[in-house]
């Protein structure tokens, strides 16, 4: 099978486009001969003629007609390429893979950054994935997630990581529940209560980390439900099926039938990472960790110092 080049395909649509030799061979600034020499072996090459000879001019045939509409859609294909491989290097295009825990993404901080980086260079793309956080630092080794969200400190003295943010929690209950009126929340009115919770996970998850605050203050949580995700535990709170915390960014979603309170003595909060592999860094994603706030400079094996 033999394969026509793409050089060869730019100097058949520039004499398709000038039928004449000559015209095409000056606006490609070559010498018309070996240009003639070029339709001529495409021709033999591909066993058909694509032009009409009809004096010193050429008309293209039904085949040549076919062959430039070809043509023209693969050096556009090219040109696009060339352009997104171009941005890509240079850090102005090109898709950041960003992978996060459920929750991740409610304060509102990695999608108003993403949107900002988004802003300034169109031709960014992001694409955000759920996953463990276990399963989020498998895949910005094996090099499909470019960025990862953790809660955790991280480890492995191959990534990198940077801490973004942090969070409380808060206490949401159904609007009619008796503590939704009360002055203040004793610890003993949480003992006996009814609790929606979400399932428990491998590795670290609210679940664990509301079971261990309860603890530290001497009591086991009487579990009611469990709710898929904490977006189905605002909604059973909202039916009247019992309390629960969530992160303060939550706050927007819980609604008119659910009522918020402060809980100091929970002592729950959530610490964001966002985590990278320092020799798999793309242009893209340096952007979004500059944006972000993560220093470059804090692109350091776990033990090294930050300058």
């Amino acid at each position: 099978m033999h394969l026509i080049d793409l050089r060869t395909l730019q100097q058949f649509v520039r004499v398709a486009e000038s039928e004449s030799i000559s015209r095409a061979a000056e606006a490609l600034h070559i010498s018309a001969s070996p240009l003639s020499r070029t339709i001529l072996q495409l021709e033999a090459r591909i066993g058909f003629a694509l032009f009409d000879r009809v004096g010193r001019s050429l008309r293209l045939n039904n085949a040549g007609r076919e062959l430039l509409v070809n043509a023209r859609t693969l050096l556009l294909d090219n040109e696009r390429l060339m352009l997104d491989l171009q941005r890509r290097a240079g850090g102005t295009g090109g898709t950041v893979v960003l992978g996060h825990m459920p929750g991740a993404l409610y304060n509102g901080i990695i999608p108003d950054t993403a949107r900002r980086v988004q802003a300034a260079h169109p031709s960014i793309r992001f694409q955000f994935e759920s996953a463990l956080e276990s399963e989020q630092l498998e895949e910005l080794r094996r090099g499909r997630f470019d960025l990862a969200v953790q809660t955790q400190d991280v480890a492995d003295p191959a990534l990198a990581s940077s801490v973004f943010a942090s969070e409380r929690y808060v206490l949401l209950m159904p609007r009619d529940h008796p503590l939704a009126v009360a002055a203040e929340i004793p610890l003993n009115a949480l003992v006996e209560a009814e609790w929606v919770v979400t399932p428990e996970r491998a590795g670290p998850s609210l679940r664990s980390a509301f079971t261990a605050a309860c603890r530290r203050q001497g009591f086991e949580p009487r579990v009611a439900c469990v709710a898929g995700d904490i977006i189905s535990a605002l909604a059973l709170v909202a039916h009247g099926f019992g309390l629960c915390v969530a992160q303060e960014s939550l706050v927007r979603f819980s609604g008119k039938e659910i009522v918020v309170r402060a809980l100091p003595w929970l002592e729950m909060q959530t610490v964001y990472r966002i985590a990278w592999r320092p020799d798999g860094l793309t242009p893209a994603a340096q952007r979004f960790l500059d944006a972000l706030g993560a220093s470059s400079d804090a692109a350091t094996p776990r033990g090294q110092r930050k300058r």
